[in-house]
């Protein structure tokens, strides 16, 4: 009878153990959490070397990419995210990275600042709400604009200014319109310059002037348009500085 009792209990033991083993090979299921998201310390260019941090505002004009793995173990690699204009988006729990891009809304029309940055990585539990922050830091192409020199406007008006990096071209016809291109592999724009003579200058029509020009993320450029007095030959000067409003 004793050595029964002891089978039985050994039995009883072994499956207690089994189930055990079953719950803890369960997997763990997939629950909804929420982030809140601030773009934060974008660098805006505001005057001649200063640079201001100031948070962006409006979320629309960028792309919400996540990456980790949730809690189930499932691998999440560059997800595109909802995010609501209050900053909110629902996720599965887990423990992600997120990136933030506003490429597409940088190179539309002439262009705007282009800024990419990725949060560090972070874990959030089911049911949980938990604030992100992204660094975007300074911007990721460059900004140009035309500027005239009175050796030129001497000699010519209605100057065009174009510029291409192979694939898009913009065109300046005034000093008040600016450009926003992405660094070219070759980190040059090319340029082409046309521009009428003054009626009663010795100088004729420029059909076209062109070249190159360096320009460098983060940085205004300003090509300067100038004139030899005696020739009339139309000298750009290019000077990347941070003047001008980079925002």
């Amino acid at each position: 009878m004793k050595r029964l009792t002891t089978i039985i209990l050994s039995l009883a033991a072994l499956s207690l153990c089994a189930c055990q083993h079953d719950r803890d090979e369960q997997p763990v299921a997939d629950g909804p959490a929420t982030i809140v998201l601030s773009l934060d310390d974008a660098q805006v260019f505001t005057e001649l070397h200063t640079r201001a941090e100031a948070p962006v505002a409006d979320l629309s004009k960028y792309s919400f990419t996540l990456s980790g793995t949730t809690i189930s173990g499932a691998v999440v690699t560059d997800l595109v995210l909802d995010v609501a204009a209050d900053g909110t988006a629902q996720v599965n729990a887990g423990t992600y990275t997120l990136t933030a891009d506003n490429h597409e809304e940088a190179n539309r029309g002439n262009g705007r600042p282009w800024y990419r940055g990725t949060s560090e990585a972070f874990s959030i539990d089911v049911n949980e709400t938990q604030s992100v922050a992204i660094t975007l830091g300074k911007p990721k192409n460059a900004r140009l604009t035309m500027a005239v020199d009175e050796s030129f406007s001497s000699l010519y008006e209605s100057p065009v200014l174009t510029l291409s990096d192979g694939e898009r071209s913009i065109t300046l016809h005034s000093t008040e319109e600016d450009c926003y291109f992405v660094i070219p592999a070759s980190g040059a724009l090319a340029y082409t310059i046309t521009a009428s003579a003054l009626a009663g200058s010795h100088a004729t029509d420029m059909p076209h002037s062109t070249g190159y020009v360096d320009v460098q993320a983060g940085y205004n450029t300003t090509i300067t348009l100038k004139a030899n007095p005696a020739t009339g030959v139309i000298i750009p000067v290019a000077d990347g500085n941070y003047s001008g409003t980079f925002d």
